[in-house]
């Protein structure tokens, strides 16, 4: 059987610069000891780590200006097929301080919002993308730029559904919220989001359980929240759930570790795996990218070769 196509969507992607420091001091003049420049945002990580998995993988997203051009350039380096609507505001810049300590400070930029024309052009490039690759799994990451409706990635997850497509979100707050009635496949808030999204604190695993199960009661159809180096608890469906938990681990960087978490389980379902399987390979994504030298930059072999030291099991039984 030949796996499906993975279409990762975005939103507000960004170019990612990384300063690397002895240390950080708040107030004071800081000088960095190097700079790296990458493709980033969330789905342009959830796309290089399905490919690096072999899958076939596309990415579509707004971009504009010179940092547009960059991010384009650096994201076909990975073989990855672009569609883009071009925008009048220039694509964001993040920043990230990871300092010898291993201690990571972000930036974020909020992004510029794309015109009423342009958020019109990316949902028909979309379909019109989707028609070429009937039963992709879409996936839809990040934040909306500032000014962007949160009903926005409805109208892409009902655009995937029209084609025939499963649809992944990764997103939060507002967006989040107004995107589960439109019954997602998927989604992984990380356990910070699902109390914002919940109102409520989450400690413990059956206090986990019962809130991923809301996710599925508000309209997803399968949940997921992550705990970081805790672990994942995953509800599959109605009746089955599970919970897997990474090795013990000395990270370079967390940032995109998430991402990757969600392409593994995209790539499963891809290649119509389930269950303990899905699972694992997808947390084994997650602790690769911890350990790469950028954000979701892993390899397959790596991921083989943590598959077997994540510790997976059904819970809620």
């Amino acid at each position: 059987m030949i796996a499906a196509p993975i279409v990762c969507v975005s939103a507000n992607p960004a170019i990612d610069r990384r300063l690397r420091l002895d240390s950080f001091a708040v107030g004071r003049v800081n000088r960095a000891k190097c700079a790296e420049s990458f493709a980033g945002g969330k789905a342009a990580h959830v796309a290089m780590a399905a490919r690096a998995l072999g899958a076939r993988t596309a990415w579509l997203g707004f971009l504009g200006g010179a940092t547009g051009d960059q991010f384009l350039r650096q994201l076909r380096k990975f073989g990855i097929e672009i569609a883009c609507v071009r925008t009048a505001s220039a694509t964001r810049m993040n920043l990230e301080l990871l300092e010898s300590s291993g201690r990571i400070t972000e930036v974020l930029e909020p992004g510029e919002p794309p015109d009423k024309t342009e958020m019109r052009d990316i949902v028909q490039t979309l379909a019109m993308n989707l028609h070429r690759r009937r039963g992709a799994v879409v996936v839809i990451s990040g934040s909306l730029p500032f000014g962007v409706p949160p009903k926005f990635y409805a109208l892409l997850i009902q655009a995937s559904q029209k084609a025939g497509s499963q649809v992944f979100l990764d997103t939060s707050g507002d967006a989040l919220r107004e995107s589960l009635a439109s019954r997602p496949a998927f989604v992984k808030p990380n356990r910070q989001e699902a109390e914002e999204l919940l109102g409520r604190r989450l400690r413990g695993q059956a206090s986990i359980l019962k809130a991923a199960r809301e996710l599925i009661d508000r309209g997803a159809r399968s949940a997921a929240i992550s705990l970081g180096s805790e672990g994942l608890v995953w509800v599959e469906g109605e009746n089955r759930a599970w919970f897997a938990r990474p090795p013990r681990l000395t990270p370079i960087s967390t940032v995109g570790s998430g991402d990757a978490t969600v392409a593994g389980f995209a790539v499963a379902a891809a290649r119509c795996m389930s269950g303990e399987a899905a699972i694992r390979l997808a947390v084994a994504c997650g602790a690769a990218s911890c350990l790469a030298e950028f954000p979701a930059a892993i390899s397959s072999s790596g991921v083989r070769a943590l598959m077997q030291r994540i510790d997976v099991r059904r819970i809620g039984e």
